[in-house]
């Protein structure tokens, strides 16, 4: 045990060094920050010495949203050494994100969530270069929109899971479409079938993603602005940030290693079923000359699967649900097309959305009404640029604000508005120049999310299943009256609805018959 003098003197040296970190780091970017004074940067809030202390720690979006009314399009925010500049609408995000995509491809290190909490495998959030190269390679190989079609079977058998579940158990909804959007990850991955009561890899994705969710937001944790106080020991008064990084970590690292180990063992044993990390590893070990990090990036490609599907599908259908309890309207137009088409006597298929485009609408509306990543994923300039006259300083941090550029009354009149049928006339809508398809809530040019089609349909499918058998409708009080739902959402970098109360009533007797008919 130390002694008292040993322990004081232990943190006199952690103070002393922080401060020389600290003067490392604010002395050269205070005097890039005072040169680049001399060029005009784009507006933004008053901005003192070591930067601006106010910004919002909750409901970014919102907050950068109405910054627009007052500073325009493209904000600059300075803040403890870290510019940083928040794009607020489709025009600048296209110019930037697209046509200038060389210098706007990459990410800037978050270190907090890659350093301390283990997520440097998250390729999502890796720097633009040959690592991240090799691990979307990999992805694209086995997600390309061409490929979809290859895992319809488990999406059907998962959603036909799903459609029994709420006929049991409707009001553990959330619940449910949680283990289908988990368990279609899980097969597809890992060849893991997901039991309907609970699963131990989902447990251990589900808390390592709930801390991401906490500290995914830039600026959440003072160390993302001050990278020097990840050396703090966790010992420390006010390190907190530390301990819990470390507990985070624990889960980080379970949830990427312990279904990747199960695979290699079930292919030991000639039990594994085919799936992505199966069918790369094999491919690995019948490479006469391996590559001895290609295993570690099956692992991670396998990981980051779950990681931007299962929550970024579950928060969307989440909102499907919520829009349907407060635009009923909605749901008795949509039945009416599946009935045209169904007439009652079968679950739609993938082969009939041609025959479907309002179930499409609804798709589009619900990525645009309330967007999963309403922040996006923020962009690291890899160069000094200049746009619109204003000077966009190298190592900036751009950040998509994507709920403002989809709430864009100019694009998309009434935006607070859930209205699938604003995409219903896309000839016209290209005329008049509104109500362009969401992609926003996907990304943005090279770093657009690669996974989209198969989210796209996985959502698409679960949605034309749901309301084919299913009458949505608001739950009810001690009184025996209608509850009607807030529309509300979580400020997590992976926004969703908060919790509400809803029924799920089969539609008639026959479409009973086919929800049991589903376990056949």
């Amino acid at each position: 045990m130390q002694s008292p003098s040993v322990s004081v003197l232990l943190a006199d040296l952690s103070i002393f060094f922080l401060v020389l970190f600290a003067l490392a780091w604010f002395l050269p970017r205070t005097w890039l920050a005072s040169v680049a004074v001399r060029r005009p940067l784009p507006p933004g809030p008053p901005t003192g010495w070591f930067g601006n202390f106010s910004l919002p720690s909750s409901y970014q979006w919102l907050h950068y949203a109405k910054w627009k009314e007052l500073y325009g399009d493209i904000i600059y925010v300075y803040v403890l050494g870290n510019p940083i500049i928040v794009v607020n609408s489709a025009q600048v995000a296209e110019e930037l994100f697209e046509r200038r995509s060389k210098i706007y491809s990459s990410r800037p290190i978050r270190t907090m969530v890659v350093e301390l909490m283990g997520w440097d495998w998250l390729f999502s959030s890796m720097p633009y270069g040959k690592r991240w190269k090799q691990h979307r390679l990999l992805f694209r190989r086995h997600f390309h929109r061409m490929l979809t079609s290859e895992y319809h079977s488990i999406l059907t058998k998962e959603t036909y899971t799903t459609l029994r579940n709420l006929a049991h158990t409707p009001d553990d909804f959330a619940h449910h479409l949680r283990r289908t959007a988990a368990a279609i990850v899980m097969r597809i991955s890992y060849g893991h079938e997901v039991s309907d009561k609970g699963d131990i890899y989902v447990t251990l994705a589900d808390e390592a993603m709930q801390g991401l969710g906490t500290a995914g937001i830039f600026g959440t944790f003072l160390v993302d602005y001050l990278p020097f106080l990840k050396y703090v020991p966790a010992y420390m008064p006010g390190a907190n940030f530390k301990r819990q990084a470390l507990i985070w970590r624990k889960k980080t690292r379970a949830m990427i290693d312990q279904p990747f180990q199960a695979v290699r063992e079930r292919m030991e044993n000639g039990t594994a079923i085919p799936c992505f990390a199966q069918k790369e590893l094999e491919k690995l070990q019948q490479d006469p000359n391996p590559n001895s990090d290609y295993e570690t990036t099956i692992k991670n490609v396998a990981g980051i699967s779950y990681a931007a599907g299962a929550d970024t599908t579950v928060s969307t259908l989440l909102s499907f649900v919520l829009a349907m309890l407060v635009h009923p309207e909605v749901q008795k137009r949509a039945q009416q097309e599946l009935d045209d088409v169904l007439a009652m006597d079968r679950l739609p298929t993938f082969a009939d959305r041609s025959q479907m485009p309002f179930i499409d609408c609804i798709v589009w509306e619900c990525l645009r009404w309330n967007p999963v990543l309403p922040m996006g994923l923020a962009r690291l300039v890899s160069s000094d640029d200049e746009y619109n006259g204003y000077f966009i300083p190298n190592g900036t941090s751009v950040l998509p604000n994507v709920w403002a550029i989809l709430h864009d009354p100019d694009v998309y009149p009434d935006p607070l508005i859930f209205s699938p049928e604003r995409f219903s006339d896309q000839k016209r809508n290209r005329e008049l120049g509104i109500n362009t398809l969401p992609w926003p809530a996907f990304g943005f040019g090279r770093r657009m999310c690669p996974g989209r089609w198969l989210a796209y349909e996985s959502v698409w499918f679960s949605i034309a299943c749901i309301l084919s058998v299913y009458s949505i409708e608001r739950g009810i009080d001690e009184n025996g009256l209608e509850i009607v739902p807030e529309v509300v959402y979580t400020s997590s970098m992976i926004s969703r609805p908060k919790p509400f109360k809803c029924r799920f009533i089969p539609r008639s007797e026959r479409a009973d018959q086919l929800i049991k008919g589903t376990a056949s």
